[in-house]
């Protein structure tokens, strides 16, 4: 009878011991299977654009100088059409780095002529009735140190007749009209490649175009 309970007493101590080391924490342990740590991934952290509440407009403004003239390049790629309004939005003092007026146009097309040979990609030939006919833009700063830092590059490559003038610009604006969830997207892409330009949500004003 003794042998007997020795026996029992034995069994569930071995079971008892049993039991414990198989819940000793283990870090070979599976996860639990609805976890999935396969479909775990880390999202990457990206700019993107402003959630605007569906504004009635986008403005994108703040250019003078090759900053609208490749801003007006961008734009059009967009297609926006009837959707798209341009306006001034006032006038800002800027610095001209600028060939003064040649005596006749083929004048002015030598100069430009001899602006490639020398490796001078950017400029601009003013052709109007005014005192700037056959002028030869180069590039427009908002400081005067910009300027002058630009026309010494330009001295330097050989243009000894490149000249800095103060000039009052008009600012322009691109207003775009009911923009969608993509093009609100994309115009903020845009706002990147010109870190000086603004993209504000506006209401339009009188020159929305008929629904």
């Amino acid at each position: 009878m003794k042998a007997l309970f020795f026996l029992l007493l034995f069994a569930n101590v071995a079971f008892a011991l049993y039991i414990q080391s198989g819940l000793k924490p283990s870090h070979n342990m599976p996860l639990p299977a609805e976890i999935h740590p396969e479909k775990i991934r880390l999202l990457p952290v990206t700019g993107t654009a402003p959630t605007l509440a569906a504004p009635a407009c986008l403005e994108w403004s703040g250019f003078i100088g090759t900053d609208l003239q490749r801003a007006e390049v961008a734009i059009a790629k967009l297609q926006l059409d009837d959707n798209l309004d341009r306006h001034t939005v006032g006038e800002v003092a800027a610095y001209w780095v600028h060939i003064p007026p040649l005596k006749t146009k083929q004048d002015a097309d030598k100069k430009i002529g001899e602006l490639k040979k020398l490796g001078v990609a950017n400029y601009f030939l003013i052709q109007d009735s005014g005192e700037w006919n056959n002028a030869i833009s180069l590039d427009i700063f908002r400081s005067e140190e910009a300027a002058r830092k630009f026309l010494a590059e330009m001295k330097g490559k050989g243009i000894r007749s490149a000249v800095i003038g103060e000039r009052s610009l008009k600012q322009v604006a691109f207003v775009v009209h009911k923009p969608s969830d993509e093009i609100i997207e994309k115009m903020f892409n845009l706002k990147q490649s010109f870190p000086g330009s603004e993209l504000k949500a506006s209401e339009c004003g009188t020159t929305a175009p008929p629904p």
